[in-house]
């Protein structure tokens, strides 16, 4: 049987992956026409910004933020598993961890700059929370 932090984990994942799909729709429907698919798949050029648009970057941002913040989350995740450690707070914090990074997901991307802050600090709790599980 799944734990709950090895599902946390896998939604957190899935999510991080899916969060590129806005800012390549970009890319793609905004470069494509102008240079086509082979050259947009081509390394960029010096000095090659892909985003026009601000909600584009943020899109971007949002993703590398996503990705950035999975490397702490899965490996503490992870730990909980393997070595036995899940209790409720665990659980807690593992589900905390994936809303939050939800809501920063959206609300970085539609730029709502404090609730996007509350979230991170949110996810990053979550994690201290598991930190402190696993070596208490």
């Amino acid at each position: 049987m799944m734990s709950s932090e090895i599902y946390w984990l896998t939604l957190s994942a899935a999510f991080t992956v899916l969060l590129w799909l806005p800012y390549a729709y970009y890319r793609i429907s905004k470069t494509v026409p102008k240079i086509g698919f082979l050259r947009l798949a081509a390394d960029p050029l010096p000095g090659d910004d892909p985003f026009d648009d601000d909600w584009a970057h943020r899109a971007y941002r949002t993703h590398m933020n996503a990705v950035e913040n999975l490397v702490v989350f899965a490996p503490l995740a992870l730990a909980v598993h393997v070595t036995g450690a899940s209790n409720e707070i665990t659980a807690a914090a593992s589900a905390t961890y994936f809303w939050a990074r939800l809501v920063h997901g959206v609300f970085y991307t539609v730029k709502l700059p404090f609730v996007r802050t509350i979230a991170w600090f949110t996810g990053v709790g979550a994690c201290l929370v598991l930190a402190y599980q696993l070596v208490m």
